[in-house]
């Protein structure tokens, strides 16, 4: 961690943890934690524009700002949509007998936050949970990108792009475009050679793509009859864990 990140955080958790004082001035800050005025001064005002930190500008004192809220809420529902994912995805492990995973995104990546086995427990896929994979690579990653609002996608894709991620630009976006309008993705062998993988996307009370439900199993199942089968039951998932975060599916999807 480097020396200023480090002081940044003693800054944060000054204001955090003395209940008895809601507001600091910098020379407040500097006494108790030892550090330069000047220091805390840059500092404090780098936080302030990044809304870490509020400026009463009366009274020239600090106070934690508003921003962390926020930041806090968002990692409450990203804890909400796990732990509300879980008896969803069981069930649905147990429905299709294969391996179900919930991807969430952060960046320009799919980071994998938890699975479930109809069998049993993975040790192998245990060490997988908090793997990452480019949102333009998988089922789970790219119907996250494909229904993300057309800002976010094309910044994503940009970067991608750029890191040499993507080997074919235009024929990713025709893929985002078909993965949209079928609303699911589906990969054989992409991530594993001789498994597929089907993908629907999560949907928060704001209509935005907060994360992925994935089936794991074998090319053969996913090709065979069953296929259907496994559609609509992870479909359902997704919609009934995108419904526990507030989602409401608007009339004209109910027809697709």
């Amino acid at each position: 961690m480097s020396e200023t990140i480090r002081k940044s955080v003693k800054i944060w958790t000054c204001l955090m943890t003395k209940k008895d004082k809601v507001e600091w001035s910098a020379t407040d800050i500097s006494r108790e934690l030892d550090i330069p005025v000047q220091t805390v001064h840059r500092l404090l005002s780098s936080l302030e524009e990044s809304g870490m930190v509020f400026k009463d500008w009366e009274t020239k004192k600090y106070r934690l700002g508003l921003n962390l809220i926020r930041m806090g809420f968002s990692l409450r529902n990203e804890l909400l949509a796990r732990n509300s994912a879980i008896p969803i995805m069981e069930r649905l492990a147990n429905k299709t007998n294969g391996c179900v995973y919930l991807t969430f995104p952060e960046g320009d990546e799919g980071v994998l936050i938890e699975y479930i086995h109809a069998k049993q427990r993975d040790l192998k896929m245990e060490e997988c949970i908090g793997m990452r994979a480019p949102l333009c690579i998988g089922a789970s990653q790219k119907v996250i990108l494909a229904f993300m609002n057309q800002r976010s996608q094309h910044k994503i894709t940009k970067i991608l792009n750029e890191k040499g991620k993507i080997h074919d630009l235009q024929l990713l976006k025709k893929e985002l475009q078909t993965i949209r309008g079928a609303g699911l993705a589906l990969s054989f062998g992409e991530m594993m050679e001789g498994s597929a993988r089907i993908a629907f996307p999560v949907f928060s009370w704001q209509d935005q793509v907060v994360a992925s439900i994935t089936v794991k199993g074998s090319e053969a199942i996913f090709s065979g009859s069953r296929l259907e089968e496994i559609v609509n039951s992870a479909q359902k998932a997704a919609d009934e864990l995108s419904g526990e975060l507030g989602w409401v599916k608007k009339a004209s999807e109910f027809s697709n």
